[in-house]
């Protein structure tokens, strides 16, 4: 008798154990989920965010907050959901900066790797080489010949010192050996305003902030960077194609939780994001946005996110780039 009620016990206890997981992702959510968007208003993150957590509180019965928390090129957000309780009801909608700042914060209270578990890619963004329409240049190979025929005379402009579109611009300038002037200004619409003017000459920029410009003709884009073509502009080959094999980068956005959020919880996450985004409607609206919509596992964007952490701090440390 004794050694049944004992085996009974033990039974029980195994079988709470192979079942906890399973009760803990129903349980969840137990609350209104908090999304962290680290820029203001109004921006494709936040307009991505507000998408997406709309799907995400008809599938999870909660509401989705967004709160936004802008700040020290994004890193108060990330900061503030570094450290909140892993408990799912804490996410960050991170974009690019997330990946850059370890190479310009050395004293960052966060690590994009180390205090973050990865969710699911949401969207990437296209990143769009365009020039000043005098410029006598009408795809990559010809912008590299007219480059290195005239030495030092060209302008990049770039949005600011610590931008992936900067870094970008720098990865140009070293993979086809061209000798170009960048310029900062404080942000995209500064940039853009001059290189419009004539001021500038040269911009890598994210494709929202330059394709109406395109589109009326004051601007002319070369290519996109990214490892594919863009559903925004796919006549637009990428400059892998067209004149770098091997050139590739971009930015895009993401949803991350604290750093030991339950797998369960993040695999739960993850299932009802691909599914939110595979909606045509979702499709649409992010193109809108200027993104293109895309998915992924927690592992995949795990080692994305590792292998973006390197490159781009390689390519900061080859071009001494820093933030003054």
């Amino acid at each position: 008798m004794k050694m049944l009620k004992s085996g009974s016990m033990a039974f029980a206890a195994a079988f709470a154990i192979v079942a906890a997981p399973f009760v803990l992702a129903q349980a969840y959510p137990s609350k209104p989920i908090r999304m962290v968007v680290a820029f203001p208003p109004g921006g494709s993150t936040d307009l991505a965010a507000r998408a997406l957590g709309e799907k995400l509180a008809t599938a999870l019965g909660q509401p989705v907050v967004i709160d936004n928390k802008p700040g020290a090129s994004g890193n108060i957000g990330a900061e503030f959901v570094a450290k909140s309780a892993p408990d799912g009801h804490t996410l960050l909608m991170a974009a690019t900066s997330f990946v850059t700042a370890p190479a310009f914060f050395p004293n960052l209270g966060w690590h994009p790797s180390k205090d973050f578990a990865p969710i699911s890619l949401v969207a990437t963004v296209p990143i769009i080489v365009v020039v000043h329409p005098s410029l006598p240049v009408h795809n990559p190979r010809d912008l590299i010949a007219y480059s290195k025929a005239n030495p030092g005379k060209l302008n990049l402009a770039s949005p600011g010192a610590a931008t992936l579109t900067r870094l970008s611009g720098e990865m140009f300038k070293q993979a086809a050996g061209v000798d170009w002037v960048t310029v900062h200004y404080k942000g995209g619409p500064p940039a853009v305003a001059d290189l419009l003017g004539g001021q500038s000459h040269v911009m890598f920029a994210n494709i929202s902030d330059v394709i109406t410009q395109v589109k009326a003709g004051r601007l002319r884009a070369l290519a996109v960077t990214g490892s594919s073509r863009s559903a925004i502009a796919p006549e637009l080959p990428t400059m892998a194609e067209s004149a770098l094999p091997g050139f590739e980068i971009s930015t895009w956005q993401a949803v991350l939780a604290p750093a030991g959020t339950p797998r369960e919880i993040v695999q739960r996450l993850n299932t009802e994001i691909v599914r939110s985004m595979a909606a045509p409607e979702m499709k649409v609206k992010f193109l809108s946005f200027g993104t293109d919509a895309a998915t992924g596992t927690p592992e995949a964007l795990g080692l994305f996110i590792v292998s973006e952490v390197a490159k781009i701090g390689k390519i900061a440390k080859d071009v001494g780039a820093k933030i003054d």
